[in-house]
């Protein structure tokens, strides 16, 4: 299990870098050091394990050998639903929680204090973000059947194909990053984002287009692996 044994590796650096970090110029302003040592890791650790996890019986070829034990499909891919939202919400929460502990001590000397109230926003903002990074790359790496290839169209999806859509007279509102950008904006009640991007809808509007977006995701990755032949 070289994927997740790396991606862990990788989010325990930067938990790391976040102690050295809060020591030398504290916590930063709204409880900067969380969003970086440990929110930006997660969320692409959750892309990771997302694909990996979908991904691991085409690496390994393994998929017949797994389906002779159990053929039902669509419970598979539920199954490794469930266990990608139970590990991305355990360990996003975990580090958050102990990042607040730790950083609030190693911070300790510098001015800014650790908000308790805002890194509950940070932690709430946090899991939206990894659960859709991660359940979006679950659907697209069972609809490539490939785990590289559904890491890479993940990637390529939300840091390039979302901005260009977003662009889109009137579509563009809808995307599910704009989606993601609203309710982030809400949980944190901010006004704008850190790159100065403001709400588009009303948080409503954006949970139930970033549902719509999960859901149908998932359901095309049900679907593809259903119809599809085993080699």
């Amino acid at each position: 299990m070289p994927t997740p044994f790396w991606t862990g590796v990788a989010m325990l650096v930067c938990f790391l870098g976040g102690i050295a970090a809060t020591f030398t110029w504290g916590i930063g302003a709204d409880n900067a050091v969380l969003d970086i040592a440990i929110g930006v890791p997660t969320m692409i650790g959750s892309l990771i394990l997302g694909s990996w996890i979908a991904g691991v019986e085409f690496g390994q070829n393994t998929l017949r050998r797994v389906l002779s034990t159990d053929p039902r499909r669509t419970r598979l891919v539920l199954v490794k639903l469930a266990t990608v939202l139970i590990i991305v919400v355990l360990v996003t929460t975990v580090l958050m929680v102990a990042g607040f502990v730790v950083y609030s001590l190693t911070g300790s000397g510098h001015a800014a204090e650790m908000d308790s109230g805002f890194a509950v926003r940070i932690l709430c903002a946090s899991l939206i973000t990894n659960v859709t990074y991660a359940v979006t790359a679950l659907a697209l790496t069972l609809l490539t059947r490939s785990m590289a290839g559904g890491m890479t169209i993940t990637f390529v999806f939300f840091f390039v194909l979302d901005g260009l859509l977003s662009l889109i007279p009137k579509v563009g509102d809808y995307t599910i990053g704009v989606a993601q950008t609203d309710i982030d904006l809400a949980i944190r009640q901010q006004p704008e984002g850190i790159f100065e991007t403001t709400a588009t809808n009303e948080t409503s509007i954006a949970v139930v287009v970033l549902v719509g977006w999960l859901i149908a995701f998932t359901v095309a990755g049900i679907v593809r692996t259903v119809r599809t032949e085993v080699k």
